[in-house]
């Protein structure tokens, strides 16, 4: 707490702010107000003697510097004013003190200032026509409240700065919390700081614009209103006007942009005119990095003073953010998709709490039969105008909120469906994705169960999948798992092959259900024998674990042969069906053949798989291996009648002549037909 002053005046005390201070001052009124008004042009000559002052006051335009004169005028009117309290001085010193941190007064210069002050207000006093006793009096009580201004600004300015700091010492965002929910939580404290008019995290978006994702501060949807305007957005591209701002460069460049003066900075002149509107003196842009190095954000900061992003300190403080950010990003695992406009997610999220939400249905196919052995439930978003959003646009949208209500939401629509498909003769089951960050709420299988006994449905009918993650703790990952199998719900590993660890979690954790990722099988005929290879050792897997394994991602009657041969079970995807409105599933059962037969090859693909099955096994498949009998003989009849040589090494791999030999020719020959295909 800071301690009032008082000074001695002869024999008796005189305190600063009081009855005999007020009444010397009052006396004295005409020349103390005179000497405030001739003080300020003075005091900042001297000052500017400095070169750390020197160089702030160097960012201010003509205009603005004759607004800071007037406001020191003021301010020393204010201290010298009779009326003044003790209590008023340190009201306006905090804001005094802040500001001057803010623009990189420290308080080594702070101290300097005083000491001009106190020189300068000693000449000035001289001039007075006051008895000496009177004049000493009126020095000290002017040097009380200037102590009270001096003390008032160096805490003000201390608090400022352990305020911008304390931003970066907050816990981090837990392990596989959604990246919605830990920007908005690191962007909220920023824009909350002292001088921060607003703080936008900026990404592309798929025209190469950057786009305002989520903005937070008191000037926050002013600024996003400038920069989601087509006239006036950020473009990457350097050779257009719109590209030369700092978030652009800093993009670029990889590296942190800051600007002193807004309104003078070159490279902002495009938006001067509404940077002028919303008083934005100086910006900061600090470009995210992803583990390889590549920008895949960039958060803006607006500053409401000249000079606010480049003393030692700040400049500190902005290298700290942004290892922050990027640490944030590496911690939820943030998918690099692109960026929609902030009032578009906003729209979007809303949507999932205000009946927004609509779930498809995509069928699992029995490859041995062609029966549908069970639909998994997919979300999609419906607009207030009807159009359907896809869940890549609004799933990464969504924080932990949002994931819980589409959960519960999309549950009860997929349970709901199964019993209308019941009533039809249909035994279905049904999987639907629970997201890492739902698994782990406590409250979750107590949904499950609500769910499964409000629609009346056995647990086992229901499947719940989960993604392969590392983003969370594994401990508590296997806690929440054993609640659901206590359910006796089903369990399903997703996306099996898209990480490293899901050997490792096949070998701990109850899944009953394998889903081979169909991003795998996306690089097939780019690959063939490498893809091959992979998903014959993943369908394996499945066979010894006894494991129910379904092999995602079957676009075309290749991948949906080549699989089958490969001893796949079961297969979901565009070629079987595509996602359609949970409604239509029954008619859509009712209807469907599936187009492969069992021991005929009729595809490159289909016919690669059997070849490299055959010459991996002791025991070839089935049926006969004879050569008449081999289903390839009826495929190169079909494909390569003419062909000699294919003819001649699918022969000698029958007969064991040189097989070995062959069986590389015949391989290269049919990886040249795929890749054709």
């Amino acid at each position: 707490m800071l301690q009032p002053v008082t000074v001695e005046d002869a024999d008796q005390t005189i305190e600063p702010y009081g009855p005999r201070a007020a009444v010397l001052l009052r006396a004295t009124q005409r020349h103390v107000q005179l000497l405030a008004t001739r003080f300020a042009d003075e005091f900042y000559s001297r000052l500017a003697e400095r070169p750390a002052a020197s160089a702030i006051l160097a960012t201010l335009g003509g205009e603005a510097m004759q607004t800071l004169k007037s406001h020191q005028t003021s301010h020393l009117q204010f201290l010298l004013w009779p009326e003044t309290m003790r209590e008023q001085v340190i009201e306006r010193a905090q804001v005094l003190g802040a500001i001057h941190a803010l623009v990189g007064v420290t308080n080594s210069l702070l101290v300097q200032s005083l000491s001009i002050y106190r020189r300068l207000l000693g000449l000035h006093l001289n001039g007075v026509p006051l008895a000496t006793k009177r004049r000493y009096s009126l020095a000290l009580i002017i040097e009380a409240r200037l102590q009270d201004d001096i003390q008032g600004q160096l805490e003000a300015a201390e608090r400022t700065v352990a305020s911008y700091f304390g931003t970066l010492s907050r816990p981090f965002p837990t392990l596989g919390v959604p990246w919605p929910d830990a920007s908005a939580t690191e962007l909220n404290a920023l824009g909350a700081l002292p001088g921060i008019h607003g703080a936008l995290l900026m990404r592309l978006n798929q025209e190469g614009v950057l786009t305002v994702e989520r903005s937070a501060g008191p000037k926050a949807q002013g600024i996003t209103d400038v920069l989601q305007n087509p006239q006036t957005s950020v473009l990457i591209d350097p050779d257009s006007p719109r590209g030369q701002g700092l978030i652009a460069v800093a993009w670029r460049t990889l590296q942190a942009q800051s600007t002193p003066a807004y309104a003078s900075d070159p490279r902002l002149q495009f938006w001067a005119e509404p940077a002028r509107r919303l008083n934005i003196q100086s910006t900061l842009a600090l470009p995210i990095l992803d583990e390889a190095g590549h920008a895949v954000a960039c958060v803006y900061l607006y500053g409401a003073f000249p000079n606010q992003f480049e003393s030692d300190w700040i400049q500190e403080f902005g290298r700290g953010l942004q290892r922050r950010w990027e640490q944030a990003w590496q911690r939820c695992r943030a998918k690099n998709v692109y960026a929609l406009p902030e009032s578009i997610a906003k729209s979007y999220r809303q949507q999932v709490f205000s009946g927004g939400l609509v779930m498809y249905g995509q069928p699992v196919v029995d490859l041995r039969t062609g029966a549908v052995h069970s639909v998994e439930a997919l979300a999609r978003l419906r607009l207030q105008d009807g159009t359907i959003v896809a869940p890549g646009k609004f799933l990464p949208l969504l924080g932990n909120a949002e994931l819980e209500q589409l959960f519960k939401n999309g549950l009860d629509q997929a349970l709901h469906a199964l019993t209308t498909w019941d009533a039809e003769s249909l035994q279905l089951t049904v999987a639907i994705n629970l997201p890492p960050s739902v698994l782990l709420n406590p409250d979750s299988p107590i949904w499950i169960s609500h769910a499964l006994r409000r629609h009346g449905v056995a647990p086992h009918r229901l499947s719940v999948e989960l993604l392969e993650t590392q983003e969370i703790d594994s401990a508590a990952q296997s806690e929440a798992i054993q609640q659901l199998t206590r359910l006796g719900v089903r369990l399903s590993m997703d996306d099996l092959g898209s990480g490293y660890s899901s050997l490792e979690r096949l070998s701990i954790l109850p899944f009953d259900v394998i889903k081979i990722d169909q991003v795998l099988l996306a690089t097939m005929r780019r690959s063939p024998m490498r893809v091959l290879s992979l998903v014959g050792a993943l369908i394996q897997v499945g066979r010894d674990l006894e494991r129910e394994l379904v092999v995602e991602g079957l676009e075309d009657d290749g991948l949906i042969e080549a699989v089958t041969v490969l001893g796949a079970t079961f297969g979901q995807g565009y070629a079987l069906a595509k996602p359609m409105r949970l409604d239509a599933i029954a008619g859509w059962v009712r209807q469907f053949k599936l187009g492969t037969r069992s021991g005929q090859i009729r595809t490159p693909l289909g016919a690669l798989a059997y070849h490299w099955a055959f010459m991996h096994s002791g025991d070839p498949p089935k049926p006969a291996t004879a050569l008449d009998t081999c289903p390839l003989t009826q495929f190169f009849r079909l494909h390569a009648p003419d062909d000699h040589d294919v003819n001649q090494w699918h022969a000698q791999i029958h007969s064991a002549t040189d097989a070995q030999g062959a069986s590389r020719l015949l391989t290269q020959w049919l990886v040249d037909r795929v890749r054709m295909a």
